[in-house]
C-alpha cells in the first residue's frame, strides 16, 4: 500500500466514511435485482417498480446535494436515511404492486446522498493534492465495490428466504450506512464559506464536465446489451454476470493505481490521454465474436481504462465549483452518468437487434468516448492556472 493511502486510512472519520458508502451502494445495488427475482407480479410489474426507485433516486441526489449547501450534510443524510428505510419498511407489507411502486420511488429519491456527502468533504479535509486524488480513488472503489456487492447479496437472500426478509436487509443497511456517516460527519463537519453563484464561464466549464461523463457512460451502458449478446451467441447465459462483474472490478484496480500515482496537474492532457485510452478499449471489442473468456477481460481492460476519467472529472469540481455547491454539482454529475447509462443500453439494444451485432455496438461506443475526448477542458486548465 502506497504512503498516499495509508495516510488516508489513517483518517479515521474518513475511513468510516469510506465503509458508509459502500454500504448504500450495497443497499443500491440490492433493490433491482431484489425486485426482478421475487415472486407474486408480473416481471412487467416488478420491471416498473425497480425502474421508479432507480429514476427517484436519479431525482434525490442532486436535490438532497442543493440542500447540504444550505443545511448540515448530517442532518440532509440522517434524514433521507430514515425516510428511506421507512419506505423500504412499507414495501414489506405492501400488498398493491402500484402501492409498492409508490413507495419504492419514495425510497428512492429519500435515499441518503453519501457518495454526495462524503465527496463534498473531501477538499475540506485533505489539503494536499495526492491525497485528494487518492481519496476520490478511494470513494470511487468503495462506490463500486458495494454496487458489484448488492446483487450478490441480493441472489443469495431471494434464494434463500422470503422478499420480505430482503427488503428488511435492505432498510437495516440503509440505516447502518446513513448512521455511520452522520456520526462522523458530525465530528468533522465545518461551516463552509458563503459563496458567489457560478459564472458564466464556469457554467459552460461544468456542462462539458456532465457532457463528458455522460458519453463516457453511454459507453458503458452499452456494455449491459454487448455482454449478454456475447454469451448468449456462445450458449453461455450464466455468464453475463460473473463477466460483467470484471468492469466493476478492473474501475476498481484502475482507481487505486491512478490514485496512488499521482502526476502533475495538467487536467487536459491527463483528461484527454484518459479518453484515448478508454475508446481503444472500446475499440477492441469489435473482435470479441463468441468468444466469452476474450470478452471477459477486455471488460475488465475497458473498466480498468476508463477509471481514471472518473476521478479527473470529479476532481475538475473542486477548480470549477465553489465548495458550497460541490455537494449538488456531484449529484448531477450521478444523474449525468444514470442516464448516459441507460441511453447507451437502450442505442445497443436498437443497434444488436437490428443486425448491428456486437460489433456495431462497440464502433457505437467507441465512437461516443471519441466524441468526448473532442470536447475540450481547455477552461478547466485556464481555470487551474488563475487561481
Amino acid at each position: 500500500m502506497t504512503v498516499v493511502y495509508r495516510r488516508l486510512l489513517a483518517d479515521r472519520p474518513f475511513t468510516i466514511g469510506v465503509g458508509a458508502v459502500a454500504l448504500s451502494a450495497v443497499a443500491l445495488g440490492m433493490v433491482p435485482l431484489s425486485l426482478i427475482l421475487s415472486s407474486g407480479d408480473s416481471l412487467a410489474c416488478r420491471a416498473a417498480a425497480a425502474g421508479a426507485f432507480g429514476l427517484a433516486n436519479a431525482v434525490g441526489v442532486p436535490v438532497q446535494g442543493a440542500l447540504m449547501s444550505r443545511v448540515p450534510a448530517r442532518w440532509v443524510v440522517s434524514i433521507g436515511a430514515g425516510v428511506s428505510c421507512c419506505f423500504m419498511l412499507l414495501v414489506v407489507a405492501s400488498p398493491s404492486s402500484t402501492t409498492r411502486s409508490l413507495l419504492l420511488a419514495g425510497a428512492g429519491v429519500s435515499f441518503p446522498a453519501l457518495a454526495a456527502a462524503l465527496r463534498a468533504s473531501i477538499p475540506r479535509s485533505f489539503s494536499e493534492p495526492a491525497e485528494r486524488s487518492g481519496a476520490y480513488a478511494l470513494l470511487s472503489v468503495a462506490f463500486q465495490a458495494g454496487l458489484a456487492t448488492g446483487p450478490t447479496v441480493a441472489g443469495l437472500l431471494v434464494i434463500s428466504a422470503p422478499r420480505r426478509l430482503t427488503f428488511l436487509v435492505i432498510a437495516a443497511v440503509i440505516a447502518a450506512a446513513g448512521f455511520l456517516l452522520a456520526v462522523t460527519m458530525g465530528r468533522t463537519e465545518s461551516p463552509l464559506p458563503a459563496s458567489l453563484p457560478l459564472p458564466l464561464a464556469g457554467v459552460a466549464t461544468f456542462a462539458r464536465i456532465l457532457a463528458i461523463g455522460a458519453l463516457v457512460s453511454v459507453a458503458t451502458g452499452s456494455l449491459t446489451v454487448i455482454v449478454p449478446a456475447v454469451t448468449d451467441a456462445a450458449g453461455r447465459q450464466g455468464l453475463a454476470g460473473p463477466v460483467l462483474a470484471c468492469l466493476a472490478i478492473g474501475e476498481a484496480a484502475g482507481a487505486l493505481l491512478y490514485g496512488a500515482r499521482p502526476v502533475p496537474d495538467i487536467r487536459r492532457a491527463r483528461l484527454l490521454t484518459a479518453l484515448a485510452l478508454t475508446a481503444s478499449g472500446y475499440a477492441t471489442l469489435v473482435i470479441v465474436g463468441d468468444r466469452v473468456v476474450l470478452l471477459a477481460a477486455m471488460v475488465f481492460v475497458v473498466g480498468w481504462l476508463s477509471s481514471p476519467v472518473a476521478i479527473i472529472l470529479t476532481t475538475a469540481l473542486d477548480v470549477v465549483v465553489p465548495p458550497r455547491l460541490i455537494a449538488s454539482a456531484y449529484g448531477l454529475v450521478v444523474v449525468a452518468a444514470v442516464g448516459g447509462a441507460a441511453l447507451g443500453t437502450s442505442a445497443a439494444g436498437l443497434v444488436v437487434e437490428r443486425s448491428g451485432g456486437v460489433a456495431g455496438a462497440a464502433i457505437i461506443a467507441t465512437a461516443v468516448v471519441a466524441i468526448a475526448g473532442a470536447l475540450s477542458v481547455r477552461h478547466i486548465e485556464r481555470r487551474t492556472k488563475s487561481q
